[in-house]
C-alpha cells in the first residue's frame, strides 16, 4: 500500500500537480478544460498564488490575428505558382483565415513591402526569446529537440519540427523571458522536483545575459541568447518538457547542412549561422555588439511580393 502522506506532503503533491498541469497546457482555462471543469479544490486566484509561490513565469496568450499564418500561405502560393484560390481550397479545416482575408492581407502586404523603411522602424507585433544552449566544454554543440506542441503555422512551427527552445515574450522582460523558456522547454522536471533549488540555479545561469542577435520571423522579433550549461545540467537526462522531446546536442555545422528532408522550425538555420558568426566575433573582440538579421521566410515574402508588383 502507498504510504499515507503527511498534510504538508499532500499539499506539496497537490501544488506539484497544479504546476505540472499549467506547464503542460499553458493556461488556467486549459487546465480546467483538460480536467473537464471538475472541481480541483482550488480557485483561479488560488492557482495563480501557487504558480507565484513556485516561481513559475507565466505563459503569454496567443495573439488573436493569425497574420503570419496568412503570410506563410501566400509564400507557398507564389513560390509554387499556384493561384491563391486553388491553394486555399487545399488547406485543412484548421486554417483560420478566410479567402477574403488572404486576398486583403496579400494586397496590403505588397504595399507595405514597397515602402522604403529602415529595419529598426519596422512594426513588430510580437516578440520572442530563443536560446542557444551549449555544454560548457564545447560551444559548437547546440541543444535541439522535436517540438511536439500543437502546430502553429503562424510562426512557422510544424508539428514535430526540429527546434531550439523558444517562446513568446513581453517587451523588456530580458532575463525573465529566458527563465520562462528554461522552465517550460528545457528543465520542466527539475522545476517540479525542487522549484527553489532550480530557480536559484537558473537565475545564476541567466545573470547578466544579453542577446547576441535578433531575428525577425514574420511579425515576431526574436531575441537570441547563448547560455553555457554547467556539467550537472548537460546530461541527456537533465532535459525535459511537455513541448519538446528527443533532446540532443548537434554541431552547429551539422545544423547548417541539414537537408531539405529534415523538418526545421522557421529561423533555425539563420540562427545557427548567426551563432557561428557570433563565435567568430568573440575571437576578435571581447564584447561584440548584438546584430540583426531577417529570416529567410521574411526575405522570400519581400522578394516575391516585389516580383509580383502592385
Amino acid at each position: 500500500m502507498k504510504e499515507r502522506l503527511s498534510p504538508n506532503e499532500s499539499v506539496l503533491e497537490f501544488e506539484r500537480f497544479i504546476v505540472s498541469e499549467y506547464l503542460r497546457y499553458g493556461s488556467v482555462d486549459e487546465i480546467l478544460r483538460a480536467n473537464r471543469f471538475k472541481n480541483l479544490g482550488v480557485s483561479y486566484p488560488g492557482i495563480y498564488h501557487i504558480l507565484k509561490r513556485w516561481g513559475v513565469v507565466r505563459s503569454l496568450g496567443r495573439a488573436s490575428l493569425p497574420l503570419t499564418e496568412t503570410l506563410e500561405f501566400l509564400v507557398r502560393a507564389i513560390e509554387g505558382k499556384i493561384p491563391i484560390q486553388t491553394l486555399y481550397r487545399r488547406m485543412p479545416p484548421s486554417f483560420q483565415p478566410t479567402l477574403a482575408t488572404v486576398h486583403r492581407v496579400y494586397n496590403e502586404t505588397k504595399k507595405l513591402f514597397k515602402q522604403e523603411v529602415e529595419i529598426q522602424e519596422r512594426k513588430v507585433r510580437r516578440v520572442g526569446t530563443a536560446l542557444i544552449l551549449t555544454p560548457s566544454w564545447d560551444s559548437r554543440e547546440i541543444l535541439v529537440a522535436r517540438d511536439i506542441s500543437p502546430a502553429r503555422g503562424d510562426v512557422g512551427k510544424p508539428y514535430g519540427s526540429l527546434s531550439l527552445p523558444m517562446g513568446f515574450s513581453k517587451r523588456g522582460e530580458g532575463e525573465k523571458a529566458i527563465l520562462r523558456v528554461l522552465q517550460q522547454e528545457v528543465f520542466t522536471d527539475k522545476l517540479l522536483e525542487s522549484p527553489t533549488e532550480f530557480n536559484k540555479k537558473a537565475i545564476e545561469l541567466i545573470d547578466g545575459s544579453e542577446p547576441f542577435m535578433f531575428i525577425d520571423i514574420a511579425d515576431v522579433r526574436v531575441a537570441v541568447y547563448h547560455l553555457a550549461l554547467p556539467r550537472e545540467l548537460s546530461s541527456p537526462d537533465s532535459f525535459s518538457s511537455f513541448k519538446l522531446k528527443g533532446f540532443k546536442f548537434v554541431d552547429v555545422e551539422e545544423l547548417l547542412q541539414t537537408g531539405e528532408g529534415i523538418l526545421l522550425r522557421q529561423g533555425m538555420r539563420e540562427i545557427a549561422q548567426g551563432y557561428k558568426e557570433y563565435r567568430a566575433s568573440l575571437a576578435e573582440e571581447s564584447e561584440p555588439q548584438p546584430f540583426y538579421i531577417d529570416s529567410l521566410f521574411n526575405q522570400r515574402v519581400a522578394l516575391l511580393v516585389a516580383e509580383e508588383g502592385v
